[in-house]
């Protein structure tokens, strides 16, 4: 590593972290098989990509199998993915944690007793000891699920309320609410955000382009109405185990609206996945950060967090954030989706915006032993920028390390209001 990337990086390296994506609630349900845990996203996405198919993903994620077997399945392919930034992130991670070269044939064993006799306290330990994250934000569906409120906070996901089916319907009323009309449907996600703001909420959060488009319609109250009308009376006939109905798209539009006042009123921020859909397959366009213009300018009151630097509409982020007071970016699951991307944004993000609107890290990781190696990548990434930024005489030393501690904690602390919490 060149000396002055070297001195930027130590120092880096050194900075707690507030990190603001992730899905950890839900990873203590997973088995103690480093494979299923490892191959839940991400690298398995990668892996299809490079040609493995569904039937084969299931089984090396079957940890009924010896993983020895369940390696040599995955290895050709794993071969051509080593090298992304998902590949990368988990090498680093178990070289980091568990003191392993990697993961490889001659490896895999060994990994895999490591993983099963992890400590007790194995997601604090890494958390806190290792990455220094001080507090991580959950994203989550399930708001009043038990978590350590020393190391997290929540965003919510309202999409039940705004995409809407029979099925919601039913858990609404069976927590002793009966749905007559829009009103109180409305009543009801009221309700709810009350409850996950006692919970510890501290953002919503969409991640509706991967069911739809981002751009969300004025739609009058009276046609809303009018349309949850006839949608209620088809949920009411139909059979229990039919296909979901959801709301039409008009209604879908002005529940976001609604939503968003209700978020300006009590001073909310709203994240929302931009760019690249997890997985294989998806309507990349659904999620250009372009679509949610209007939304920028009917709620100046709401702070809208774009996710994942928006990529591959990298610029089109900077332009929004750049042109709207209340858009901040943000590099969750950036850092491993192309390393290389990641820098080329963070530069352009730097030239382009204030950089008390740049939020550096979120893992974006539903095991723990992923944000390890993701904030490897994102510290190195970070301090390569910085120092690229220091050799052409745009800050000094000192000021890029004041931007390093900006986008790693000052900034993500200041948006979601966490002083005092931690």
């Amino acid at each position: 590593m060149p000396a002055l990337r070297q001195i930027i990086y130590e120092q880096v390296e050194q900075m707690p972290v507030i990190d603001t994506h992730e899905h950890l609630p839900n990873h203590d349900q997973h088995c103690p098989d480093v494979l299923a845990d490892y191959l839940v996203h991400y690298m398995s996405s990668d892996l299809r990509s490079a040609g493995l198919s569904e039937e084969d993903l299931a089984r090396v994620r079957c940890s009924e199998l010896p993983v020895e077997e369940r390696w040599e399945i995955a290895a050709p392919l794993w071969e051509f993915c080593r090298y992304t930034g998902y590949g990368r992130a988990l090498d680093l991670a178990v070289r980091g944690i568990y003191g392993i070269d990697g993961i490889r044939r001659e490896t895999i064993s060994q990994l895999a007793e490591a993983y099963k006799r992890r400590r007790t306290d194995h997601r604090r330990f890494v958390l806190r000891e290792l990455c220094r994250v001080e507090l991580a934000i959950l994203d989550s569906w399930a708001i009043d699920e038990p978590y350590d409120q020393e190391l997290f906070r929540y965003a919510w996901q309202p999409e039940p309320f705004i995409m809407g089916d029979q099925g919601m319907l039913r858990s609404i009323e069976e927590r002793g609410m009966r749905v007559k009309s829009l009103d109180d449907w409305l009543e009801a996600f009221t309700s709810a955000l009350e409850d996950a703001l006692r919970h510890g909420m501290v953002a919503l959060k969409n991640a509706m382009a991967y069911s739809r488009t981002l751009h969300y319609e004025k739609v009058g109250y009276a046609a809303a109405r009018s349309l949850f009308d006839r949608t209620l009376a088809s949920w009411r006939a139909a059979e229990p185990e039919a296909e979901p109905i959801i709301l039409p798209k008009p209604v879908q539009d002005f529940l976001m609206h609604f939503i968003l006042q209700e978020a300006a009123d009590r001073g909310l921020v709203m994240q929302v996945h931009t760019g690249l859909l997890e997985g294989n397959g998806g309507i990349l366009e659904n999620s250009r950060p372009g679509l949610l213009n209007n939304l920028f300018l009917e709620y100046p009151a709401v702070k809208f967090d774009l996710f994942h630097m928006g990529y591959p509409y990298c610029g089109e982020s900077a332009a929004l954030a750049k042109m709207f007071p209340n858009v901040c970016l943000d590099l969750c699951w950036a850092h491993i989706v192309s390393p290389a991307a990641a820098r080329v944004a963070l530069a352009d993000f730097l030239d382009a915006v204030p950089y008390n609107k740049i939020m550096g890290f979120g893992g974006d990781y539903a095991f723990v032993d992923g944000i390890y190696g993701h904030l490897l990548l994102a510290r190195e990434n970070i301090s390569r920028v910085l120092a690229d930024k220091v050799e052409q005489g745009v800050c000094s030393i000192d000021r890029a390390l004041e931007i390093a501690w900006h986008l790693l904690y000052s900034n993500p602390k200041a948006l979601f209001r966490l002083d005092g919490q931690a």
